[in-house]
Protein backbone atom coordinates (compact mmCIF):
# COMPACT_ATOMS: atom_id res chain seq x y z
CA UNK A 1 0.00 0.00 0.00
CA UNK A 2 1.20 3.78 -0.85
CA UNK A 3 1.72 5.64 2.07
CA UNK A 4 2.83 9.34 1.65
CA UNK A 5 4.26 10.68 4.72
CA UNK A 6 3.93 14.67 5.42
CA UNK A 7 1.47 14.74 2.47
CA UNK A 8 0.74 18.73 1.09
CA UNK A 9 -3.32 19.39 1.91
CA UNK A 10 -2.91 21.35 -1.55
CA UNK A 11 -2.33 18.18 -3.44
CA UNK A 12 -5.33 16.77 -2.29
CA UNK A 13 -7.86 19.52 -2.26
CA UNK A 14 -9.04 21.92 -4.86
CA UNK A 15 -8.99 24.45 -2.79
CA UNK A 16 -5.52 23.89 -2.66
CA UNK A 17 -4.52 24.35 0.72
CA UNK A 18 -1.56 25.24 2.98
CA UNK A 19 -0.50 22.99 5.28
CA UNK A 20 0.46 19.29 5.99
CA UNK A 21 -1.10 16.48 7.22
CA UNK A 22 0.71 13.23 8.88
CA UNK A 23 0.11 10.91 6.05
CA UNK A 24 -2.18 9.66 3.51
CA UNK A 25 -2.65 6.13 2.76
CA UNK A 26 -3.76 4.94 -0.77
CA UNK A 27 -5.05 1.09 -0.36
CA UNK A 28 -5.19 -0.87 -3.27
CA UNK A 29 -8.57 -3.05 -2.47
CA UNK A 30 -11.16 -3.61 0.01
CA UNK A 31 -8.80 -5.97 2.36
CA UNK A 32 -6.00 -3.34 2.23
CA UNK A 33 -8.78 -0.85 3.41
CA UNK A 34 -10.61 -2.79 6.46
CA UNK A 35 -6.64 -3.51 7.38
CA UNK A 36 -5.57 0.16 7.48
CA UNK A 37 -8.39 0.74 9.53
CA UNK A 38 -8.43 -1.93 12.18
CA UNK A 39 -4.80 -0.46 12.59
CA UNK A 40 -4.59 3.47 12.50
CA UNK A 41 -4.38 4.87 15.79
CA UNK A 42 -6.35 8.52 16.21
CA UNK A 43 -8.38 10.74 13.65
CA UNK A 44 -8.33 9.71 10.16
CA UNK A 45 -10.50 10.83 7.15
CA UNK A 46 -11.75 8.80 3.57
CA UNK A 47 -11.43 11.17 0.94
CA UNK A 48 -11.96 11.45 -2.84
CA UNK A 49 -11.03 14.13 -5.10
CA UNK A 50 -10.80 17.02 -1.73
CA UNK A 51 -12.95 18.86 -4.04
CA UNK A 52 -15.77 19.82 -1.08
CA UNK A 53 -13.39 19.87 1.61
CA UNK A 54 -11.85 22.45 3.94
CA UNK A 55 -9.23 20.81 6.03
CA UNK A 56 -7.22 22.81 8.75
CA UNK A 57 -3.32 22.70 8.99
CA UNK A 58 -3.60 22.03 12.56
CA UNK A 59 -5.50 19.00 11.36
CA UNK A 60 -3.87 16.37 13.55
CA UNK A 61 -5.03 12.75 12.07
CA UNK A 62 -4.54 11.34 8.37
CA UNK A 63 -6.09 10.73 4.97
CA UNK A 64 -7.16 7.78 3.02
CA UNK A 65 -7.60 8.34 -0.98
CA UNK A 66 -9.21 5.64 -2.68
CA UNK A 67 -8.29 6.49 -5.98
CA UNK A 68 -7.27 2.57 -6.84
CA UNK A 69 -11.39 2.09 -6.12
CA UNK A 70 -11.81 3.00 -10.08
CA UNK A 71 -13.06 -0.14 -11.87
CA UNK A 72 -15.98 0.85 -14.04
CA UNK A 73 -18.22 -1.63 -16.24
CA UNK A 74 -21.58 -0.37 -18.39
CA UNK A 75 -24.28 -3.27 -19.16
CA UNK A 76 -26.94 -1.55 -21.29
CA UNK A 77 -28.46 1.60 -19.54
CA UNK A 78 -26.61 0.05 -15.56
CA UNK A 79 -23.54 1.74 -14.70
CA UNK A 80 -21.24 0.27 -12.24
CA UNK A 81 -18.27 2.38 -10.90
CA UNK A 82 -16.12 2.11 -8.06
CA UNK A 83 -15.61 5.49 -5.63
CA UNK A 84 -12.92 6.85 -7.26
CA UNK A 85 -14.06 7.13 -10.35
CA UNK A 86 -13.67 10.77 -11.66
CA UNK A 87 -17.21 12.25 -12.30
CA UNK A 88 -16.30 14.50 -14.86
CA UNK A 89 -15.22 11.31 -16.84
CA UNK A 90 -17.56 9.07 -16.14
CA UNK A 91 -19.98 11.64 -17.45
CA UNK A 92 -18.04 11.86 -20.61
CA UNK A 93 -17.76 7.24 -21.09
CA UNK A 94 -21.35 7.57 -20.45
CA UNK A 95 -22.35 10.26 -23.04
CA UNK A 96 -19.95 8.32 -25.62
CA UNK A 97 -22.15 5.06 -25.40
CA UNK A 98 -25.24 7.25 -25.53
CA UNK A 99 -26.46 7.08 -22.39
CA UNK A 100 -28.22 10.56 -20.74
CA UNK A 101 -28.65 11.33 -17.07
CA UNK A 102 -25.12 12.71 -15.88
CA UNK A 103 -25.02 15.68 -18.34
CA UNK A 104 -25.59 18.11 -15.11
CA UNK A 105 -22.22 15.66 -13.60
CA UNK A 106 -19.76 17.07 -16.41
CA UNK A 107 -17.25 19.44 -14.94
CA UNK A 108 -18.01 18.91 -11.35
CA UNK A 109 -14.20 18.05 -9.96
CA UNK A 110 -15.85 14.93 -7.80
CA UNK A 111 -15.16 11.58 -7.69
CA UNK A 112 -18.20 9.40 -8.28
CA UNK A 113 -18.12 8.57 -4.57
CA UNK A 114 -17.85 11.87 -2.95
CA UNK A 115 -20.39 12.98 -5.11
CA UNK A 116 -23.16 10.79 -3.71
CA UNK A 117 -22.31 10.87 0.18
CA UNK A 118 -22.61 15.21 -0.81
CA UNK A 119 -25.59 14.48 -3.48
CA UNK A 120 -23.95 16.61 -5.58
CA UNK A 121 -26.07 18.43 -8.41
CA UNK A 122 -26.54 21.53 -10.63
CA UNK A 123 -28.68 23.16 -12.89
CA UNK A 124 -32.02 21.17 -11.17
CA UNK A 125 -30.26 17.68 -10.69
CA UNK A 126 -28.69 15.75 -8.40
CA UNK A 127 -26.99 12.35 -7.98
CA UNK A 128 -30.31 11.44 -6.47
CA UNK A 129 -31.98 11.61 -9.74
CA UNK A 130 -29.29 8.94 -11.32
CA UNK A 131 -28.05 6.58 -8.16
CA UNK A 132 -29.77 3.16 -7.69
CA UNK A 133 -28.05 2.17 -4.81
CA UNK A 134 -24.00 1.62 -3.38
CA UNK A 135 -21.95 -0.83 -1.85
CA UNK A 136 -20.50 0.44 1.42
CA UNK A 137 -18.00 -0.62 4.35
CA UNK A 138 -19.93 -0.19 7.75
CA UNK A 139 -18.84 0.32 11.33
CA UNK A 140 -18.17 -3.53 11.78
CA UNK A 141 -16.04 -3.61 8.26
CA UNK A 142 -19.24 -5.27 6.87
CA UNK A 143 -19.40 -4.69 3.07
CA UNK A 144 -23.16 -3.63 2.75
CA UNK A 145 -25.81 -2.97 -0.12
CA UNK A 146 -27.56 0.50 0.14
CA UNK A 147 -30.75 1.06 -1.83
CA UNK A 148 -31.64 4.59 -2.73
CA UNK A 149 -34.24 5.09 -0.19
CA UNK A 150 -31.40 3.67 2.36
CA UNK A 151 -29.14 6.08 1.22
CA UNK A 152 -31.41 9.29 1.93
CA UNK A 153 -30.47 11.22 -0.39
CA UNK A 154 -31.43 15.21 0.19
CA UNK A 155 -30.73 18.39 -0.75
CA UNK A 156 -26.69 18.11 -0.21
CA UNK A 157 -26.78 15.58 2.64
CA UNK A 158 -26.59 11.44 2.68
CA UNK A 159 -27.13 8.64 5.36
CA UNK A 160 -22.83 9.17 4.99
CA UNK A 161 -23.14 12.50 6.99
CA UNK A 162 -24.92 10.65 9.68
CA UNK A 163 -23.03 7.12 9.88
CA UNK A 164 -19.21 6.65 9.62
CA UNK A 165 -19.65 4.39 6.14
CA UNK A 166 -17.26 4.45 3.42
CA UNK A 167 -18.62 3.97 -0.27
CA UNK A 168 -16.79 1.39 -2.20
CA UNK A 169 -19.02 1.14 -4.95
CA UNK A 170 -22.21 3.16 -6.94
CA UNK A 171 -24.57 1.55 -9.29
CA UNK A 172 -26.39 4.17 -11.46
CA UNK A 173 -29.70 3.46 -13.45
CA UNK A 174 -29.44 5.58 -16.83
CA UNK A 175 -31.38 6.80 -19.86
CA UNK A 176 -30.62 5.81 -23.69
CA UNK A 177 -30.41 8.99 -25.43
CA UNK A 178 -28.85 10.86 -28.43
CA UNK A 179 -24.99 11.27 -28.17
CA UNK A 180 -25.42 15.00 -29.76
CA UNK A 181 -28.25 15.80 -27.56
CA UNK A 182 -26.12 14.60 -24.38
CA UNK A 183 -23.35 16.28 -25.94
CA UNK A 184 -24.49 19.79 -26.56
CA UNK A 185 -26.06 19.42 -22.68
CA UNK A 186 -22.62 18.85 -21.37
CA UNK A 187 -20.93 21.26 -23.42
CA UNK A 188 -24.05 23.86 -22.55
CA UNK A 189 -23.36 23.66 -19.06
CA UNK A 190 -19.31 23.83 -19.09
CA UNK A 191 -19.97 27.48 -20.76
CA UNK A 192 -22.50 28.39 -18.06
CA UNK A 193 -19.90 26.75 -15.31
CA UNK A 194 -17.19 29.46 -16.83
CA UNK A 195 -19.28 32.36 -17.06
CA UNK A 196 -21.22 31.94 -13.66
CA UNK A 197 -18.11 30.90 -11.41
CA UNK A 198 -14.47 32.01 -10.67
CA UNK A 199 -12.80 28.29 -12.38
CA UNK A 200 -9.51 31.08 -12.42
CA UNK A 201 -8.57 30.82 -8.88
CA UNK A 202 -8.65 26.98 -6.62
CA UNK A 203 -12.12 27.02 -4.66
CA UNK A 204 -14.59 24.19 -3.83
CA UNK A 205 -17.67 24.91 -5.66
CA UNK A 206 -20.22 26.74 -3.44
CA UNK A 207 -20.33 27.53 0.35
CA UNK A 208 -23.38 27.87 1.60
CA UNK A 209 -26.74 25.72 0.55
CA UNK A 210 -29.73 28.25 -0.49
CA UNK A 211 -31.88 28.82 1.64
CA UNK A 212 -35.33 27.99 1.15
CA UNK A 213 -36.89 30.32 -1.96
CA UNK A 214 -33.22 32.50 -1.55
CA UNK A 215 -29.84 32.49 -3.50
CA UNK A 216 -27.05 32.72 -0.58
CA UNK A 217 -25.12 34.08 -3.43
CA UNK A 218 -27.18 36.83 -3.45
CA UNK A 219 -27.60 37.46 0.71
CA UNK A 220 -24.00 37.25 0.48
CA UNK A 221 -23.30 40.09 -2.53
CA UNK A 222 -26.23 42.47 -0.70
CA UNK A 223 -24.38 41.97 2.16
CA UNK A 224 -21.61 43.79 0.99
CA UNK A 225 -19.05 41.10 1.34
CA UNK A 226 -17.95 40.21 -2.14
CA UNK A 227 -14.05 40.71 -2.32
CA UNK A 228 -14.04 39.97 1.85
CA UNK A 229 -10.62 38.26 2.49
CA UNK A 230 -8.88 36.55 5.29
CA UNK A 231 -5.56 35.79 4.92
CA UNK A 232 -5.37 34.99 0.91
CA UNK A 233 -8.90 33.28 1.11
CA UNK A 234 -11.47 35.56 -0.34
CA UNK A 235 -15.50 36.11 -1.38
CA UNK A 236 -15.36 35.89 -4.98
CA UNK A 237 -15.44 38.91 -6.99
CA UNK A 238 -17.58 37.01 -10.17
CA UNK A 239 -19.74 34.23 -7.58
CA UNK A 240 -20.58 35.50 -4.09
CA UNK A 241 -21.33 32.23 -3.10
CA UNK A 242 -17.68 31.09 -3.97
CA UNK A 243 -14.69 31.23 -1.55
CA UNK A 244 -11.50 30.97 -3.80
CA UNK A 245 -7.84 31.02 -2.68
CA UNK A 246 -5.26 33.79 -3.88
CA UNK A 247 -2.44 32.15 -3.47
CA UNK A 248 -1.75 31.17 0.18
CA UNK A 249 -5.15 30.47 2.16
CA UNK A 250 -4.78 28.06 4.98
CA UNK A 251 -8.30 25.75 5.91
CA UNK A 252 -8.31 28.27 9.07
CA UNK A 253 -8.43 31.51 6.66
CA UNK A 254 -11.53 29.52 4.90
CA UNK A 255 -13.59 28.09 8.14
CA UNK A 256 -12.76 32.29 9.62
CA UNK A 257 -14.13 33.92 6.25
CA UNK A 258 -17.29 31.53 6.59
CA UNK A 259 -17.89 32.07 10.35
CA UNK A 260 -17.63 36.08 9.19
CA UNK A 261 -19.79 35.75 5.84
CA UNK A 262 -22.54 33.64 8.85
CA UNK A 263 -22.70 35.98 11.15
CA UNK A 264 -22.83 39.25 8.68
CA UNK A 265 -25.39 37.71 6.84
CA UNK A 266 -27.49 36.88 9.78
CA UNK A 267 -27.09 40.32 11.48
CA UNK A 268 -28.13 42.01 8.09
CA UNK A 269 -31.14 40.08 7.26
CA UNK A 270 -31.77 37.31 9.98
CA UNK A 271 -30.84 34.54 7.75
CA UNK A 272 -28.22 31.81 8.96
CA UNK A 273 -26.60 30.52 5.79
CA UNK A 274 -25.60 26.58 6.20
CA UNK A 275 -22.23 25.56 5.24
CA UNK A 276 -22.47 22.52 2.24
CA UNK A 277 -18.63 22.20 2.87
CA UNK A 278 -17.01 19.57 5.12
CA UNK A 279 -15.09 20.95 7.33
CA UNK A 280 -11.85 18.55 8.66
CA UNK A 281 -10.24 20.57 11.92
Amino acid sequence: MKKISNALIKDYTTYKLAGVVKAIYFPDDISELEELLKNLQGKYKVIGNGSNLIISSKYDGVLIKLEKFDKLSIDGTMVRAGCGYNLSKLSSECMKRGLSGLEFAFGIPATIGGAVCQNAGAYGKQMASVVQGVNVLDENYNILYLSLDDLKLGYRDSIFKHRKLICLEVFLKLKEGNILDIKEKMVSNSLLRREKQPLEYPSAGSVFRNPPLMSAGKLIEDAGLKGTKVGDAMVSLKHANFIVNLGKAKGEDVIELINLIKKTVYEKTGVLLECEQEIIE
